[in-house]
């Protein structure tokens, strides 16, 4: 068995490392009210690949990628694979009858992951590994109002809340014949930040001004489960089927309470000035929702594919420390497809191009005052790197661009967004057994 060089396996590690802390330490800077409910806005599901086709993903997978919303698709990993991606995304808020708008932008990474090949005979085993950001707190809004008291003063509140949820996580999918189940294992943990601060504007009396904030960490083992089966149609269609869930889950948690006096240094950071009351280390339970996938696929070998995905989430059951947040079960459909022109024969670089299109509708979990619909049509590319004739290795860069709406007129705040996303898929084969004559 020829393992990979030592060079190669060195500079794959220092990469993954720094991968990893980017993934951790990166801020967003977007700016969405919405984040504040619940763990925070839901980080788009799916690879890069899914996302270009409208996020259909459940009965999706293909040798050269890695499709961890479905992990029955382990089982069909032929090398492997090292998958990550990232993402720009923007966004624009606005008010009914109000030509005024506010736009924010964030870069982020959207996973880092590894699948392995295991068995590529008639039974076929593989695992994946990886971490992906799953949601982001991320809000900064300010209101100013006047006083009609006795002291006829101006008030100004900040409203802040950073945070997020990650999941690290380990999967195997195991096929036989057509039938295929894997499992997902993941650690989700993270953080919930959000404050309020008031100051008095005041020309002649300096008051001091107050942050009534909470400060929550969590984390917890959660389990995800999958089967795919794939029917034969003719000689190179296939009709792929897929489900996936998560059944209900509970974080362990603990929260401070910070009320507090304070002014801002020189640096616009924070300092006490005297602790109005404190509690820290309170300990909790997040009651985070089950939800289920089902969808189809029909692909005709390398050269096209089209499909459809239905997703619902019971985020009624949704429960932070035994509060519940104004949310509401959600649902999604999703529909998208690809084509390669000439996947094989072709020597038109243009024709060897992996075109993808889709789009998605549907219901979002958070109900302000009335239903919220999320609306997002989608485009990407899959292009193939030249491959070294003389190695194993393949590399696919696969682009994706949303763009959509969250809300309408109905809403006190519509949100859109654009995000544009790239992906680089590395494949070769690690692990091979030397045959001698």
């Amino acid at each position: 068995m020829r393992l990979v060089n030592k060079t190669t396996f060195s500079r794959f590690t220092v990469l993954v490392a720094w991968l990893l802390g980017c993934c951790l330490q990166l801020s967003a800077q977007e700016n969405s009210p919405y984040s504040r409910y619940g763990l925070g806005d839901q980080v788009p599901n799916g690879n890069i690949i899914n996302r270009a086709m409208g996020g259909v993903s459940i009965a999706y997978f293909d040798p050269f990628s890695i499709n961890y919303t479905n992990p029955a698709t382990y089982s069909k990993f032929r090398r492997t694979t090292f998958d990550l991606g990232f993402e720009v995304d923007y966004r624009t808020l606005r008010e009914p009858n109000n030509p005024g708008k506010f736009t924010a932008s964030s870069a982020n990474v959207s996973y880092v992951q590894l699948g392995i090949p295991l068995v590529r005979e008639k039974a076929k085993w593989g695992v994946n590994f990886g971490l992906r950001p799953v949601t982001r707190v991320s809000y900064k809004i300010q209101t100013a109002e006047r006083l009609n008291l006795q002291i006829n003063d101006s008030l100004q509140t900040l409203y802040e809340g950073t945070g997020g949820a990650y999941d690290v996580y380990v999967g195997t999918g195991f096929a036989l014949k057509n039938f295929s189940v894997g499992v997902n294992l993941a650690y989700s943990f993270g953080t919930k930040d959000y404050s309020t601060r008031k100051s008095f504007l005041n020309d002649s009396v300096l008051y001091y001004q107050s942050n009534h904030q909470t400060k929550s960490t969590f984390g917890g083992f959660t389990f995800q489960g999958g089967a795919l089966y794939s029917a034969k149609l003719s000689e190179q269609t296939y009709l792929n089927l897929g489900v996936s869930g998560q059944l209900e889950r509970t974080l362990n948690a603990n929260r401070d309470f910070i009320r507090e006096t304070f002014e801002y240094d020189a640096n616009g950071a924070i300092f006490r000035i005297d602790s109005v009351y404190q509690e820290n280390n309170i300990s909790g339970k997040i009651t985070y929702p089950s939800s289920f996938s089902a969808g189809f696929m029909v692909v005709k070998g390398a050269e096209w594919a089209f499909g459809a995905d239905y997703t619902s989430t019971q985020w009624s059951k949704y429960q932070f420390f035994g509060e519940k947040d104004p949310l509401q079960n959600s649902w999604q459909f999703k529909l998208g497809g690809q084509l390669t022109p000439n996947p094989i024969r072709g020597r038109n670089y243009w024709s060897r191009i992996t075109y993808r299109a889709g789009l998605f509708y549907g219901k979002d979990y958070i109900k302000a005052d009335t239903d919220l619909p999320i609306f997002g049509v989608t485009a990407g590319l899959g292009l193939p790197m030249r491959l070294n004739p003389y190695t194993n290795q393949s590399t696919l860069i696969n682009t994706a661009f949303e763009i959509g709406r969250r809300g309408n007129d109905d809403n006190k705040i519509r949100e859109n967004f654009f995000r544009i996303s790239v992906g680089l898929s590395l494949s070769d084969l690690w692990f091979r057994k030397i045959e001698y004559d």
